[in-house]
């Protein structure tokens, strides 16, 4: 493979002088890195060594015009940051002179080609004979005038190109600046161009406003040129025809010049097609293939630019560019009293589904002992939920595309009939009524739906504090259930009672929370406009109407065909299946350490519903600190070295977490190796899903079965193996030796997911095509 630097210096050396002397000179650039790398930068000279007179001292003066980029850039990047800019400022400006070299060859072309319609029009209408010469002369100036525009569409191929490669030689130079250096420059200095408050040079080459009018005029000079030769064609046509029948006529005798006869040789005789005659030969086509040229080389850079706003991952939620309109998008700024309280209540839905989860964790083992089941059916019980919510995820994510508030709805409704069965179990003595009402809250699990209303209803600029509620609801639920359960566990309960007892009480605690979220949703949830999404039906069929929906800016319709010949399979994609498989892995690992927590505190401490809901309340609070620690850490190491890192300390987790002398296990060990298996599993979630984002290909990024909805599936089956594992480890190795057969078992999963990591992890890098790195490390 050619490295990048060598290709960029081929191409600009074709095109000429201008190109080399205005593209982004990405060897200068590398220099500067290496050079930064080795000696500590000074700021007392003039950045890249450029002659313009202008210190360090002016280069600092200009990024306090920009506060977002000077906060994230540390003073030792100063030197390679002025230098990327006067780079980009020599491109862009390129950029802006041939545009409107394009666009004034473009107008003058179109004054032309007006006389030109002016022409076509006196003869069509009878104003002027349609004489030969005439003709003749329009022909001409209809071939110079195409000659003309397919100049200028070539420009424009030029142009793109153009952009096209030094948009990619921006996004590497920062690749390759974060890699060598430890200060990540790249989320930073891209978000320039996100933010609408900030100007950047960036705008220009990652929007293609200047470029999509270009292109709008180029296609429908192109469409008129070739309806106006057909008018020339079918005019010459009909007067050598019209001749024809003229010198037919004049050599038939006159007996036979009838009406019907003459009737009948004009029906006969029809004329002839054009291209019929040798001599007749369009100039223009139908589908210019310059266009098509030209919307392959846009779809490119789309591509090419979609990169930019990959910046990060968020609960699972993968952004759908291509059907993003930020300027219709609903703004948190701009939401009104209903749809603030609409978010809150997709919100609360997550929060209750997490407490209703975990609430039962600490007493539904001794609640299945109580129905006449066995202890160890406690794994079953949890384990009815994920299960359930198998199902439900795909239901919702089918039904989450036309309605919200119904599927919420449904979703909390299904919950609320869960708790009933739940709690009144017990009055009827029924394991079996147990597992339904778990089953029933697992339909509750309405997650996939609140992900996309967020995707769908906040901009980009508002999704990230967005996504960031969404986890934080989720985590305070984890800590809220068991919390709740073990407050409970200290009230009096009646000897005789079997409606209201501490097992039965998580179930009507979660009625009376679930009842009033059903009431809220019904009279209070508003549906979202989510027209930038679809488009407006009136606007979609007015274009249409008009003839105009063809000029709208979209990708070519056999984009998606090609897309998907040159894919290689989903399960080809290393770092795509590898991310998928820890993912497994960390939500198995964290599922076995909470779902068995009642029954082994119980054996080995004698821990009753209240220790162990504090515990596991406590470890559920612990998500705040170590998403904070892994946010801080995500800004100087690669997803990767946090990924294998945390795998390590899962790995040394589970390694002191096991039992090797059951008369010596202490709660220091379980406590201490415990809460190391938890943080690093909840620390390992972010990055995991971080790269999952940005190695995806782009077909698997749309759509419901997307690899956001993979994700959420592989984290629910991991849930729902934990628990039947659980169940049989307990009947199999019974609840003495429950927790090595749960564990040394995770001890195996975990060292071949650090080793299937330390295989690939040259490959587990985000999607990025002819790369300057070549060689493998």
């Amino acid at each position: 493979m050619v490295e990048f630097g060598k290709r960029l210096q081929q191409e600009c050396a074709q095109h000429g002088a201008d190109w080399q002397s205005h593209c982004i000179d990405y060897v200068a650039l590398k220099h500067i890195i290496e050079k930064e790398k080795e000696d500590p930068p000074d700021l007392s000279v003039n950045s890249g060594g450029a002659d313009n007179g202008q210190s360090a001292g002016a280069s600092i003066a200009y990024y306090h015009q920009s506060d977002c980029l000077l906060e994230a850039y540390s003073p030792r990047s100063l030197r390679f940051q002025y230098a990327l800019d006067r780079e980009i400022e020599k491109a862009v400006l390129f950029v802006l002179r041939e545009q409107g070299s394009i666009a004034a060859e473009l107008d003058f072309l179109a004054v032309r080609r007006s006389s030109l319609v002016d022409g076509v029009s006196r003869i069509v209408s009878g104003v002027e004979s349609n004489n030969v010469h005439i003709r003749a002369a329009l022909q001409e100036e209809l071939g110079k005038l195409h000659g003309g525009y397919a100049f200028a569409a070539r420009s424009v191929l030029r142009f793109v190109a153009f952009v096209d490669l030094n948009v990619t030689a921006v996004r590497k130079i920062l690749k390759k600046h974060d890699k060598i250096t430890k200060h990540k420059l790249s989320y930073a200095y891209l978000s320039a161009y996100t933010d609408e408050y900030v100007d950047s040079h960036l705008d220009q080459l990652y929007n293609d406003g200047g470029l999509s009018s270009l292109v709008v005029t180029l296609k429908r000079a192109f469409k008129e040129l070739y309806h106006l030769e057909l008018e020339l064609m079918n005019m010459k046509q009909s007067a050598v025809n019209q001749k024809n029948q003229h010198r037919r006529i004049k050599s038939m005798p006159a007996s036979q010049i009838t009406g019907s006869h003459f009737e009948r040789q004009q029906t006969v005789e029809a004329p002839p097609s054009v291209g019929s005659d040798g001599g007749m030969t369009l100039i223009t086509t139908k589908r210019e293939p310059l266009l098509q040229m030209i919307q392959m080389s846009r779809d490119k850079l789309k591509k090419n630019t979609n990169y930019m706003d990959i910046v990060a991952a968020q609960a699972l939620m993968f952004a759908e560019p291509d059907d993003e309109t930020e300027a219709a998008s609903s703004a948190s700024s701009e939401m009104t009293g209903s749809q603030r309280l609409s978010s809150l209540l997709n919100l609360l839905s997550t929060f209750l589904y997490m407490t209703n989860y975990y609430i039962v964790a600490p007493t539904c083992g001794q609640y299945a002992a109580r129905v006449g089941s066995d202890e160890s059916m406690a794994g079953i019980v949890i384990g009815m939920t994920p299960n359930a919510a198998l199902v439900a995820t795909v239901l919702y994510g089918w039904w989450s595309n036309h309605s919200y508030k119904s599927a919420l709805v449904f979703a909390a409704a299904c919950s609320f009939f869960g708790n009933i069965a739940y709690a009144l179990a017990l009055s009827y003595d029924s394991i079996n009524l147990i597992l339904l009402g778990r089953a029933l809250n697992g339909f509750g699990s309405a997650r996939s739906i609140n992900r996309r209303f967020i995707a769908d209803t906040f901009s980009r600029r508002d999704r990230t504090a967005a996504s960031a509620a969404f986890v934080t609801a989720g985590a305070l639920g984890m800590a809220c259930g068991p919390a709740i359960a073990a407050l409970l566990s200290q009230l009096v309960f009646p000897h005789d009672s079997k409606l209201w007892t501490v097992e039965t009480s998580p179930g009507w605690v979660m009625l009376c929370m679930w009842s009033l979220f059903l009431i809220a949703s019904v009279f209070f949830f508003e549906e979202p406009d989510r027209t930038h999404i679809f488009g407006k039906k009136s606007t979609l069929e007015l274009a249409a109407k008009n003839g105009e929906d063809k000029f709208l800016l979209r990708d070519d319709p056999f984009s998606g065909e090609l897309e998907s010949v040159c894919e290689p399979p989903i399960w080809r994609n290393v770092p795509v299946m590898i991310t998928l498989w820890v993912y497994f892995i960390l939500k198995l690992a964290l599922e076995a350490l909470m779902s068995s927590s009642p029954i082994l505190t119980r054996y080995y401490f004698g821990w009753d519903a209240q220790a162990t809901g504090f515990f596991l309340a406590f470890l559920g609070l612990l998500m705040f600190p170590a998403n904070m620690i892994v946010a801080r850490l995500s800004h100087r190491f690669e997803d990767r070295e946090i990924i294998y890192s945390s795998l390590v300390a899962i790995l040394c987790g589970t390694v002191g977490f096991i039992c090797y002398l059951p008369s010596k296990y202490t709660v220091v060990q379980y406590m201490t190796f415990g809460i190391c298996i938890f943080i690093s599993t909840n620390a390992l979630e972010g990055p995991n899903m971080s790269l999952l984002s940005k190695s995806i290909p782009r077909s698997w990024a749309k759509g419901i079965f997307n690899t956001g909805f993979l994700a959420t599936e592989a984290g629910t089956a991991a849930r729902s193996v934990g628990d039947v594992w659980i169940t049989l480890a307990s009947h199999v190795a019974g609840v003495p030796s429950l927790l090595n057969a749960i564990f040394v078992p995770m001890l195996g999963l975990v060292a071949v997911s650090l080793f299937l990591v330390r295989r690939n992890y040259n490959q587990l890098v985000e999607e990025d095509d002819d790369d300057d790195d070549g060689k493998s490390k």
